[in-house]
């Protein structure tokens, strides 16, 4: 349950909370090119998108969201060291921040577009960054686009026990009994900080609550991930009730990690999307990516 002291803080007008100034990391960056930021799963890392992003065509933008306590600090660069931060809430107002300062441009009508790629857990941090970033300025809705897997709608809440508070050894079991695997960041090398960022990730999710019905106005795809058991096709059909802008339905044969698990597929299905956004938003669509 949500205290009221809790919702008042929530649905302030606070500024957000300070960000890392890196918080955004770049893959590549040529320039005139559609922006995808990648956020992947509960206790995923900046290398968790980087096989996606060589499988992604070279004519888009690619970032990736290093949250605190999840990965080494950038050589050579002075970053106060900071814990994970087990509020999607939160996290999303500081990315959103983060975004509008550096993608401003991006975001207008007649920018280039920018989209919010979340897998697992990092389908409700986009969700919430989405939120955040119209909340700020609504015109900002017509240049992004929301792309989520492997999460149920933020309008449902969790059916399962929640998991951060259990053993190592169980979380672990658990782990691998609900999403078929641990994840590529998540096994016998998991150590006391990237268990600290997985456990938080975790509970941001475990302990989230739709508190604010107003829908998206921006433009949302979901993919549902036929060999995921985590997320029924009725969980997945929900995300339609957040959504109050052209909502696309998608189905994909992988398991809860596509970006890893069925890379390709993966690829060329986000690379279509973004293709078909910049089309219909009249944007020059990009050019077309062949491996030689």
């Amino acid at each position: 349950m949500i205290s009221r002291r809790s919702e008042a803080r929530i649905n302030s007008l606070e500024p957000p909370p300070a960000a890392p100034r890196d918080l955004l990391r770049w893959v590549r960056r040529p320039a005139g090119a559609p922006v995808l930021i990648c956020l992947p799963h509960a206790g995923g890392s900046v290398l968790s998108c980087l096989g996606l992003a060589a499988a992604l065509s070279p004519h888009i933008a690619i970032a990736t969201v290093a949250l605190p306590g999840h990965d080494a600090p950038v050589p050579d660069l002075s970053v106060d060291e900071a814990p994970p931060l087990a509020d999607v809430r939160l996290l999303g107002r500081a990315l959103a921040s983060a975004i509008a300062d550096e993608l401003g441009a991006a975001l207008a009508p007649e920018g280039l577009g920018v989209t919010l790629l979340g897998n697992s857990f990092g389908a409700l941090l986009a969700f919430e960054t989405a939120r955040a970033l119209e909340r700020d300025d609504p015109a900002r809705a017509g240049g992004l686009h929301l792309v989520v897997s492997g999460f149920r709608s933020p309008s449902r809440p969790p059916q399962e026990a929640p998991l951060h508070r259990l053993p190592r050894a169980q979380l672990l079991a658990e782990l691998r009994e609900c999403f078929g695997a641990a994840g590529p960041d998540v096994g016998d090398l998991l150590g006391p900080c990237e268990e600290a960022a997985l456990r938080a990730d975790l509970a941001a999710c475990e302990t989230y609550r739709l508190i604010d019905a107003t829908p998206l106005r921006c433009a949302l795809s979901v993919i549902r991930l036929t060999a995921d058991p985590s997320v029924s096709a009725e969980e997945s059909a929900a995300w339609r009730e957040v959504g109050a802008g052209p909502v696309g339905f998608h189905m994909l044969s992988a398991g809860h990690f596509p970006w890893s698990g069925a890379t390709a597929a993966f690829a060329a299905l986000i690379g279509d999307l973004i293709a078909r956004r910049q089309a219909s938003a009249e944007r020059h669509p990009f050019p077309t990516f062949r491996e030689s």
